[in-house]
């Protein structure tokens, strides 16, 4: 390749570097003999993305995101694995008898020679990073090697059909082996990898599945041979502090990990099933709670009324949706701005999924008799100035809340409900009269999540008419021009067209027209009519501007926002 160019004008070429920095690191070079990409690194000028783009040019290869691959099993056996971890490369697709390959340097000619002689001359080498590569090996070797190693050493006959009964001391046992230990960390580390939010280990008849939940989808990962369904199992118990001895009752644990340097909490579910007891994992990253409100996806006005309302010195502020709906982060958002040295903030939780520094959170015990309405008691009692209450699911704690908003407490809650008028109304069926509500009450924000267009393979389409009519976007602005997009499918994004997700939000504040409302027990209809009268955008307004801007496609406007509307 004599005319491939040199990475010195490549990288000026494309701004990583100035002609300064460049001639700094070749001078650092004649002395070190380094290759320039690593002193450039190693000063921290440049990352391992860019070396990567940078070899790819210089050598007119194609970069590859090897860790989105989906490699097929057949691949995968083309390759010695102890060569693939000693040379640093991953085999990952094979079409029409020609092998492509990942390599991270291109200018290891022993490597080359190697895998040319095994492959072919009509391999088809890519450029990845090293940590990328060895990340796939451990995604695709070492989970191989650690399932057939735990069900090869697996007692087959301590393995209980139905109705056959394992001794704790064998359970115990089986959750301790080395093997199993091995294969269940590499579920957790993997699921880690591959931003999943839980993991679903789900015992079935002749096998154990794994599923990672990936931007609210689950993905089917793994199958696990049925004879080390109860070490896996209880493996999971014993990290979870729960009593492996009990089979029969749903239980209840938690999981605290450091995982690349990052502290990960994992809530912990068991739920006895026919074929065995099904474990659901929640992965609670602080640092996903510590996301900026300006990050989650709310448009510019909507977030300056947001922001407004939370930065009131007393009254009630409602988060609703259903369940994964991101209402929780939302909160941790709002705390992780107002938390500051001169506030109290108090939280009363069921269960305390992230815990920050700065708050007093307090854990919901029912049986030390600690309820949300109880704890609420408490916690006023504490001269708080922020209080947050997970979830209001009845109307004593609805009635406590209330009475705090109006006592001079900022008091921040979620509820289930589908926009944010209902949000009124529900209360007043729980119960609480209007007066109340009207009174302690400024705002509500209904929200979804959705899914985000992959950015490395988003392409405009035109949507059929019936799709435009369904959505009403005819009525509504003559929209049958608009580009609209969608993601097509690429190894980033696993093919899915989808990476992220991004939130669809309902911002209602409280003025004297909507209080009005709520004194007179109007609908949740007429309310919506009044705050769209005064500049709120509904649900689907917000994922429809959200579609147009090409953030979000509108399937997904379809999928998780209601199209039934009141004009």
């Amino acid at each position: 390749m004599e005319n491939r160019r040199s990475v010195g004008s490549i990288l000026v070429a494309r701004g990583y570097v100035n002609e300064q920095t460049l001639d700094g690191a070749i001078a650092v070079q004649q002395h070190t003999n380094e290759p320039l990409l690593k002193i450039l690194v190693d000063q921290g000028f440049i990352n391992d993305d860019i070396k990567t783009e940078v070899l790819a040019e210089q050598w007119h290869m194609q970069c590859v995101d090897i860790m989105a691959e989906q490699i097929a099993s057949d691949v995968l056996a083309l390759v010695d694995q102890e060569r693939a971890k000693r040379f640093g490369f991953v085999a990952f697709k094979r079409e029409e008898g020609v092998v492509s390959i990942a390599i991270s340097d291109p200018t290891n000619i022993e490597l080359m020679d190697y895998l040319l002689a095994s492959f072919g001359r009509e391999t088809k080498f890519f450029v990845a990073p090293k940590n990328a590569i060895y990340g796939a090996i451990e995604k695709y070797y070492v989970v191989g090697n650690s399932i057939k190693e735990a069900s090869s050493e697996a007692k087959t006959e301590v393995v209980a059909e139905s109705g056959e009964e394992v001794s704790i001391e064998q359970l115990r046992e089986m959750g301790q082996d080395a093997p199993v230990i091995r294969l269940v960390n590499t579920i957790i580390t993997q699921a880690i990898v591959e931003r999943a939010s839980d993991i679903h280990v789900e015992p079935q008849k002749d096998h154990v599945r794994i599923r990672y939940r990936v931007d609210g989808i689950l993905l089917e990962k793994q199958k696990l041979p049925h004879n080390i369904q109860a070490g896996v199992l209880s493996r999971f118990k014993i990290m979870s502090n729960m009593d492996i001895a009990e089979r029969r009752k749903p239980q209840d644990g938690r999981i605290s990990l450091r995982i690349d340097n990052k502290a990960i909490d994992f809530r912990v579910s068991s739920l006895p099933t026919i074929y065995g007891e099904k474990i659901v994992l929640r992965i609670l990253d602080k640092s996903s709670a510590m996301v900026p409100l300006e990050n989650l996806g709310f448009l510019n006005d909507t977030l300056t009324v947001f922001n407004n309302v939370i930065s009131q010195p007393y009254g009630m502020v409602v988060i609703s949706g259903p369940t994964g709906a991101g209402k929780t982060t939302t909160l941790y958002s709002v705390l992780n701005r107002l938390n500051t040295s001169g506030k109290n903030i108090v939280t009363v939780e069921d269960p305390v999924e992230y815990q920050m520094d700065g708050l007093n959170q307090v854990q919901v015990n029912i049986k030390a008799d600690m309820t949300f309405a109880n704890g609420l008691r408490s916690i006023l009692r504490q001269d708080p100035n922020i209080v947050l209450i997970g979830e209001i699911r009845d109307g004593e704690t609805a009635q406590i809340a209330i009475e705090a908003a109006l006592t001079g407490h900022l008091v921040l809650s979620t509820l289930h409900t589908n926009d944010a008028p209902s949000v009124a109304t529900r209360m007043i069926d729980m119960g609480i009269e209007p007066f109340l509500i009207a009174s302690s009450l400024i705002g509500a924000t209904a929200q979804r999540l959705a899914r985000k267009i992959c950015p490395d393979c988003k392409e405009p389409y035109v949507p059929p008419a019936s799709a435009l009519e369904g959505l009403g976007l005819t009525t509504r602005g003559k929209l049958e021009d608009v580009t609209f997009y969608k993601g097509v499918g690429c190894p980033k994004c696993g093919g899915s067209g989808y990476h992220g997700r991004t939130g669809i939000h309902e911002m209602m504040k409280v003025d004297d027209e909507l209080r009005g409302l709520i004194l007179h027990k109007a609908s949740a209809r007429d309310m919506s009519l009044a705050a769209r009268s005064h500049g709120m955008r509904t649900l689907l307004e917000d994922a429809l501007v959200k579609a147009r801007e090409g953030i979000i496609t509108l399937e997904e406007v379809l999928r998780v926002v209601s199209t039934v509307e009141s004009d």
